[in-house]
């Protein structure tokens, strides 16, 4: 068996589009911030873990395909980050008639940044703003920590500005 015959991407085992839709519906019926967020933590968490029990599994059927794990992993954090982003910015901390301050990216660095994760890497991000950080980029950003951390996740951080990078 060859690497290529082993090319996978999380997305083959994370529907990641039915996973928000399903935590969405889920949260329709809450109004307790603290109850959502153990909503979006458990399921989350779920999907990892059945996600990661994928990956394990390929891994072990084909350990010399070390590569296509190394990729996985990190395909899975991004689909962790970014449903984590919308939840964040999108139910959480909604902002209806957005300013053009307030914009957020986040960007993967170091060994995510690279698609290159282990296990049991760190996330690490960059917050980065096109001006001053607001109220509401604080806000969108601490929510998808609590949930990154709560999930157990080691998650580095810096948050800039354009001006700082």
């Amino acid at each position: 068996m060859t690497l290529s015959d082993t090319t996978q991407s999380a997305t083959t085992f994370l529907d990641e589009a039915a996973l928000l839709a399903k935590i969405i519906s889920a949260l329709s019926e809450l109004q307790d911030e603290r109850e959502k967020r153990a909503v979006v933590v458990t399921e989350l968490r779920a999907a990892r873990l059945s996600a990661l029990a994928t990956i394990e599994a390929n891994l072990a059927a084909a350990p010399l395909a070390a590569q296509t794990a190394i990729r996985a992993y990190s395909q899975l954090t991004d689909c962790l980050v970014r449903t984590t982003y919308h939840l964040a910015q999108n139910t959480f901390h909604p902002a209806p008639t957005p300013t053009t301050a307030e914009r957020l990216a986040v960007i993967a660095v170091g060994g995510y940044g690279r698609g290159e994760m282990a296990l049991h890497s760190d996330v690490d991000l960059l917050f980065l703003t096109p001006y001053k950080m607001t109220v509401w980029a604080e806000s969108v950003i601490e929510t998808m920590l609590y949930i990154l951390w709560d999930l157990r996740l080691k998650v580095g951080h810096a948050s800039r500005n354009i001006r700082d990078c």
